[in-house]
């Protein structure tokens, strides 16, 4: 019997598998996301910010070309030795340039004094001296999202002083600007002994600052205090680092006052195969019109993923809109295993969130009692005090998605975020080794419909009233 039992445990895994290569599939991804896959990539998981930053430093260290994009650039530790880092690669010779979002780097290090100061004397945002001593040593620094009146300056200069009800009384003010650039790109291009320029880059959840960077170590920011988060990031090298690079350029333009007048071919030779995996590359920015196109992704992979096969979610602000909430209750009622990994009250950094995250909770369990619910254990000593991971995994062998694209408003309705979605069996596994920890009691805290409902109505309300009205605006990171 038990032999049998496996055979077929097998032959339904291999069914999974097949099911995401229909090219039917692929055909209706390729339409709803306005994307292809590539093949013949590499793929390399970077967990936690040690192993991302070594990479990083290691990249730049022989690059030509060092092309960085971040939603945080941190005046701390980790700040500062990225300056140094950047600006020694510049006077070497390196072709370096900066994207930075100056709301969210201005945000992260408490610099609202500098914002306020320079709004007192009607003067949009200056670059901080950290970025001054990039440009002087020859760094293209380009600020994005930058307050473009006095009364926006000003409006989010007195939200983020008041965090987090500041959002909630600011809610319609705020609604045409409220928006990032949360896009993180670390881009770097080598040339090899033939000539070639050889592409290789790094992306996910990871912004330039000590908590990512010291994931995974007992490290703590001399300037902060803060240890570090649990994130991922993943390396690509392969054809489609031109989709990424080409993404990169397409940004750095809608920044620039004049386009740089660089051909792409330049700094985006077509990159030959390294690998077997299969890699789609999505991304969305509303300033463009291309609205929820990652939402999109996860919502077609979760309709395909088949009857009885799961579906694993790691997001650090779960807080996902309608839609999308209704396409994992649809997913539920046919038969798939939804296991989802979100921050606790105790871990996150972003208040709100995990009583919106409740309210959608019990909509779940009303679909299956049986969801498999996770909150993230406060772990600063481990160097994972908060769970900062933007992935997911379809099927037992289907693709993961790793990026930068949380599942809340932010990112589907107003922010510019990017995804891959890989297709790699051996990375599958180590992914699934990897959320296999995750949900092990030492990591997170499955929710019980008990401690869901503890409280009573007044609870409830609080859940429902946080999510219906602020649900738009309640991660930034």
């Amino acid at each position: 019997m038990l032999p049998l039992l496996l055979s077929l445990l097998s032959a339904a895994r291999a069914d999974d598998c097949d099911a995401f290569a229909e090219p039917r599939i692929q055909h209706i991804l390729n339409r709803r996301t306005s994307s292809r896959a590539r093949s013949g990539n590499s793929a390399r998981l970077l967990i936690n910010g040690a192993s991302s930053f070594r990479r990083r430093v290691e990249s730049a260290e022989d690059a030509e070309l060092i092309f960085v994009k971040t939603f945080i650039f941190a005046d701390d530790d980790t700040g500062r030795a990225m300056v140094e880092l950047l600006a020694r690669r510049a006077t070497e010779g390196a072709t370096v340039i900066l994207q930075y979002d100056i709301k969210g780097s201005l945000g992260s290090i408490g610099s609202l004094s500098e914002l306020r100061e320079n709004t007192d004397k009607g003067e949009l945002l200056g670059d901080p001296e950290m970025m001054q001593r990039l440009r002087a040593a020859g760094v293209m620094v380009v600020p994005t999202n930058v307050p473009r009146t006095r009364r926006e300056t000003t409006r989010f200069a007195d939200v983020r002083a008041d965090l987090p009800d500041g959002i909630l009384r600011r809610r319609w003010a705020l609604r045409n600007f409220n928006h990032f650039d949360h896009e993180k790109y670390w881009i770097t291009g080598h040339r090899e002994a033939d000539g070639s320029l050889s592409i290789r880059a790094i992306l996910g959840g990871m912004n330039i600052a000590s908590e990512y960077a010291y994931g995974g170590t007992t490290q703590v920011d001399s300037v902060t205090g803060r240890s570090g988060w649990r994130d991922l990031d993943v390396e690509i090298t392969g054809p489609v680092t031109n989709d990424i690079m080409r993404r990169y350029l397409q940004v750095l333009d809608f920044n620039l006052e004049q386009p740089l007048q660089v051909e792409s071919a330049a700094w985006n030779p077509e990159q030959p195969e390294t690998g077997e995996a299969r890699i789609r590359f999505v991304w969305n920015q509303p300033a463009l019109g291309n609205r929820r196109s990652i939402e999109r992704l996860y919502r077609t992979l979760m309709r395909y993923t088949p009857e009885g096969s799961p579906i694993h979610i790691q997001s650090a602000y779960f807080s996902p809109g309608p839609r999308f909430i209704v396409s994992f209750i649809r997913a539920l009622q046919r038969g798939r295993e939804l296991v989802v990994v979100t921050n606790s009250a105790e871990s996150i950094d972003v208040p709100l969130i995990p009583a919106a995250s409740r309210y959608q909770y019990r909509l779940l369990m009303r679909a299956d009692e049986d969801v498999s619910l996770y909150e993230w254990q406060h772990r600063p000593e481990t160097g994972e005090a908060t769970l900062h991971t933007k992935a997911a995994a379809f099927g037992h062998c289907g693709p993961i998605i790793i990026g930068s694209a949380n599942l809340d408003g932010q990112s589907s309705e107003h922010n510019s975020e990017s995804v891959v979605v890989i297709e790699d069996p051996e990375l599958r596994k180590e992914f699934e080794a990897m959320f296999d920890i995750d949900t092990t009691p030492a990591s997170a805290t499955r929710i019980t419909h008990d401690a869901l409902t503890r409280g009573g109505p007044l609870s409830w309300l609080k859940q429902w009233g946080v999510y219906r009205v602020g649900w738009y605006f309640l991660s930034e990171r």
